[in-house]
């Protein structure tokens, strides 16, 4: 694996979105050189709704370059750089069915380790400029990652990755995100995910709320 752009923004205010003015930090742009990675998140780099985005669990938002590859090829959109989809890092030689939660990647001085799938929201339609974009980017499964900081240090563009750790029995981040959105994997995919020490809580009561359902359908 290798990073092949390094992309950030500070937030800003952005107007015509479905929720009228926001402030956002969606719009990245790729920087040259070096960047400090640390436990708050890249330098340059910050998020305009601090309750959904950001965090200890979402510090460091990855997209795979071969998935731009689908969007451009398969769906035939447009795109003129990386970043677009609002990443930090766009990585190539992975895609997001690949991905697994909990895998720690190492970049030059910084290691990650990887938590959970975006789940889009409307800027997401303002950004592409395409209405209703965000429900289409989450069917396709190609939604990119979340990774939290391990270890803080500095990274750019060209890095190696390298897959320090990987759990082959854990879920993946395509698996977890069509089993929040969809509830594929049902009860026992649940169960799973009720196992994953670092995933965000709102993934944890999508799980009991399939668990508690079920026990109740059984009643």
């Amino acid at each position: 694996m290798q990073i092949v752009s390094v992309n950030v923004a500070m937030p800003a205010s952005v107007s015509g979105t479905a929720r009228g003015t926001v402030n956002s930090g969606i719009y990245k742009h790729a920087v040259d050189g070096p960047v400090d990675v640390l436990a708050s998140g890249l330098t340059g780099d910050g998020q305009g709704d601090t309750l959904n985005h950001g965090g200890p669990l979402k510090t460091v938002y990855a997209y795979a370059a071969e998935d731009y590859d689908y969007w451009r090829v398969q769906e035939g959109l447009s795109i003129p750089e990386f970043g677009w989809f609002g990443e930090n890092l766009t990585v190539a030689g992975v895609e997001s069915h690949e991905v697994r939660v909990g895998d720690i990647w190492d970049v030059c001085s910084v290691r990650l380790q990887v938590t959970e799938p975006r789940s889009p929201c409307y800027k997401l339609d303002h950004k592409v400029g395409i209405p209703r974009f965000a429900a289409r980017f989450q069917r396709s499964g190609r939604v990119g990652f979340y990774l939290r900081v391990l270890s803080e240090g500095s990274l750019a563009a060209d890095a190696r990755v390298t897959l320090a750790s990987s759990d082959p029995g854990t879920i993946t981040v395509r698996e977890l995100s069509d089993f929040r959105h969809y509830g594929m994997g049902g009860r026992s995919m649940a169960a799973r995910v009720l196992g994953l020490d670092h995933v965000g809580p709102e993934w944890q009561r999508r799980a009991r709320t399939l668990m508690t359902s079920a026990l109740e359908s059984q009643r």
